[in-house]
């Protein structure tokens, strides 16, 4: 690894780098800023230890039994895991161009990177993603200052159970070779900022991370915080602690794009509805829709249970549903032929899926696609 951390810091990149896995990939410049709502402070460097999931439990139950195998609570995971070292091990990617060939290995409980670009065998620390989509490897290093950087790898594993580029890292730069036709290079700060949006506690000394204390996935107190003031008030008096009920719906949608993106982070140009890529950032799509814009036209002032918002689809505590019937109604929650709702489709019958029409599927790369949460009309 010496030899390797040699490397890293000789070849470091001057160009600009970008945000890792599948949440961090694109890094956006603000040059014109859209009105919204402030987001809160990020908690996850407290020295204050946030509650266990297991604690929540003793009085959300059933909340925490559903969310034990909802994608957010498994977006961090150890590499050592025998569940995503099955992903990887045995498995090679060879990059197209004549680029290098890289093999995973599982050998002593641990996952290990081979390949001809590399001094020697490198052992991955973390995967980044809950696996419905992808999932990528993270190697962390430490910089001469002591400060915690990462190597994100150019290869990701796909729910088709196969190796293939990482989105966003499909070509190296012209300036890359040897270590980075595997790796990207994150800074300190990109490498902060992306275990953030993987972790409810980052534990951290002077900018080096623990890893054997990281809270791994995005637990309760990360969307609830002030866990440990709500179960004190619990014998002393009222139940203190954030309501997402309490929120407007734009609030609502940029606590979520607080990782999954928010459009006052994007240029006026990058806002351009053609984007494919847009389609990745749900929560952007999703107030730049004219669903969202004109909710409280059709419904004055949204309630909770009439509003729309990233809730109106999907419980953050399990998986999202898989049913055309039930996002159908949730669409005729508005569009109806009562008075004050919004127009009935002209296309096809109400009684229609509305997703392939109004909210495709839109591919990012050969092995990923999302949802666009734009919802258009087709033209």
């Amino acid at each position: 690894m010496s030899s390797l951390h040699s490397n890293v810091h000789t070849f470091r990149f001057v160009s600009l780098v970008t945000l890792v896995v599948l949440t961090c990939v694109v890094a956006f410049g603000v040059t014109k800023r859209f009105p919204t709502a402030p987001l809160p402070s990020r908690k996850v460097f407290s020295a204050v230890l946030p509650p266990t999931m297991n604690q929540c439990a003793e009085c959300h139950p059933d909340v925490c039994e559903t969310f034990a195998t909802a994608p957010h609570r498994l977006t961090l995971t150890r590499a050592s895991s025998p569940e995503v070292r099955e992903h990887f091990a045995g498995k090679e990617f060879s990059f197209a161009e004549g680029g290098p060939t890289v093999r995973y290995e599982s050998r002593d409980d641990a996952l290990w990177l081979e390949s001809a670009a590399l001094p020697g065998p490198l052992r991955v620390g973390w995967i980044f993603g809950s696996g419905q989509h992808a999932q990528t490897p993270v190697s962390v290093l430490t910089n001469p200052d002591g400060r915690s950087e990462s190597l994100q790898h150019r290869v990701s594993w796909y729910p088709t159970d196969e190796l293939a580029a990482t989105p966003g890292l499909e070509v190296a730069s012209l300036e890359t070779q040897g270590l980075y036709e595997v790796f990207q290079h994150e800074d300190h700060v990109v490498t902060m900022d992306c275990f953030e949006c993987h972790v409810t506690h980052l534990p951290n000394h002077n900018g080096r991370i623990d890893e054997s204390q990281i809270i791994l996935g995005v637990g309760c107190d990360r969307c609830h915080p002030g866990g440990r003031v709500h179960m004190a008030s619990v014998e002393d008096g009222p139940l203190s602690i954030e309501r997402w009920s309490e929120l407007s719906p734009l609030e609502s949608v940029n606590r979520c794009g607080e990782c999954h993106r928010r459009a006052d982070q994007l240029t006026e140009a990058e806002l351009d509805p053609q984007r494919p890529v847009l389609a990745r950032f749900a929560s952007v799509g999703l107030v730049m829709s004219a669903c969202f814009k004109q909710q409280a036209v059709v419904n004055g002032e949204p309630s909770f249970d009439s509003r729309l918002d990233c809730l109106t689809c999907h419980d953050p505590h399990r998986p999202a549903s898989r049913d055309p019937q039930f996002y159908r109604e949730k669409c005729l929650g508005c569009h109806g032929s009562d008075d004050g709702q919004a127009a009935e489709c002209t296309s096809r019958p109400m009684s229609s899926n509305c997703l392939p029409c109004h909210m495709p599927k839109q591919q990012s790369t050969e092995n990923l696609g999302f949802t666009d949460h734009w919802i258009r009309v087709p033209r």
